[in-house]
């Protein structure tokens, strides 16, 4: 069992004149509700240009906890051509997404909806956590009339431990809101083989939020009125440095805080990260200050995110791993999924530290390696308050 993160606020043993002490309040759940809102949509059709949607400020009705971006085209009548989506795609579609905070500073990216969808496939957010394997999901291709449409839904992790729930932001003035904005990706990024009729999109965005706590349950019992560690936040960064094939040792230019997981894609001269996966390093040796805590061949990766992550279907099909795409997770200390965690193994990371990454890249010519940091800063700086002790 997960043990809270935040102690029961309380009044003192005893009360004034010997009285018994008042009891010990109820956690924040039973004096909130659940609130759905969908408030968001931009419809049009998809050009040679990326197209910008108007920004979207989430609603202001207590604490943000989640958000949804679903993205629909329709490229009926296509007449012969024999679609076929780019590498990426077409998750990629979504060219650039951000979540800002309240003074306009990414919470959450920049990133591509691909890079959205691989961070939540490896953060252990959900029970459900790769949207390929989702009724939601489709890619058609080859020569149907509807060859090129697609659909996915993907989930953009606010809070970061539901049970809690950790990592809610408040969200209650209009006048210092949240922002999301997306940009839509060009025909010619998104297949190699465009459909005769350039689809159409729909763009929704949904918000799940937590009601301010209303201090009583059901029963008129007190409850604790914010999220335990309320200000908590899950961050996401990305940074990319070419790696030439050959010997490499690169410091990784790491972010302050405590790490839930690290995403490593390689990708080629050419942008593949087919080849990518083949060129990776075997072993790889990734080091922090003195020591090297991971050193791994590549196929012992590959085992070691089966048994966190449970993807063991056939690579780059749903259900199982990408081509090029390598995590070394730290929340494994609670359950047997990468995600059920306890906060106890994040590993920390300061301005003073050297974090970096070893190994023999295969191949030949200039790789590419991106590194998205999958990282929470605690409230007021101090770890303790994410955990229970």
């Amino acid at each position: 069992m997960a043990t809270a993160t935040a102690q029961p606020q309380q009044a003192p043993a005893q009360g004034k004149g010997g009285k018994a002490a008042p009891p010990v309040l109820r956690p924040f759940f039973p004096g909130t509700l659940d609130l759905e809102t969908h408030t968001y949509v931009k419809t049009g059709t998809l050009t040679t240009s990326q197209i910008p949607l108007d920004t979207f400020y989430p609603k202001t009705n207590g604490f943000l906890a989640d958000l949804w971006i679903e993205m629909e085209t329709n490229a009926t009548p296509n007449t012969n051509a024999n679609t076929a989506f780019n590498e990426d795609f077409p998750l990629r579609a979504i060219s650039v997404f951000t979540l800002s905070d309240t003074g306009g500073q990414p919470i959450l990216g920049p990133m591509t909806g691909w890079e959205l969808a691989q961070f939540v496939k490896h953060g252990g957010f959900s029970f459900s956590d790769d949207p390929t394997q989702s009724q939601t999901y489709k890619a058609t291709t080859g020569t149907s009339t509807a060859g090129g449409s697609f659909s996915f839904i993907l989930q953009i992790p606010v809070q970061f431990v539901r049970r809690e729930p950790l990592g809610v932001l408040p969200n209650t003035n209009s006048n210092n809101a949240y922002a999301v904005d997306i940009t839509i990706s060009t025909l010619a990024q998104i297949y190699s083989v465009a459909p005769n009729t350039a689809p159409t999109y729909k763009v929704s965005v949904y918000q799940d939020s937590y009601r301010q706590s209303s201090g009583k349950d059901a029963q008129k019992n007190s409850t604790v009125t914010t999220p335990p560690g309320l200000g908590a936040v899950l961050y996401l960064r990305r940074n990319t440095m070419d790696l030439s094939a050959g010997s490499v040792d690169e410091e990784l230019s790491q972010q302050e805080g405590s790490y839930r997981a690290l995403h490593f894609v390689l990708r080629d001269s050419n942008g593949s990260r087919l080849q990518g996966d083949a060129d990776w390093p075997d072993p790889v040796q990734i080091y922090f200050n003195n020591d090297v805590p991971y050193d791994r061949t590549k196929r012992f990766w590959i085992r070691r995110m089966e048994r966190d992550y449970g993807y063991v279907a056939a690579v780059n099909t749903p259900g199982g791993r990408d081509y090029g795409v390598f995590t070394l997770p730290f929340i494994t200390d609670n359950g047997l999924k990468a995600g059920s965690e306890d906060r106890y193994k994040y590993l920390s990371v300061s301005a003073a530290d050297t974090l970096g990454f070893r190994g023999v890249v295969g191949g030949s010519g200039t790789h590419v390696l991106t590194t998205m940091y999958n990282f929470v800063r605690p409230p007021g700086g101090n770890i303790k308050g994410l955990t229970a002790r």
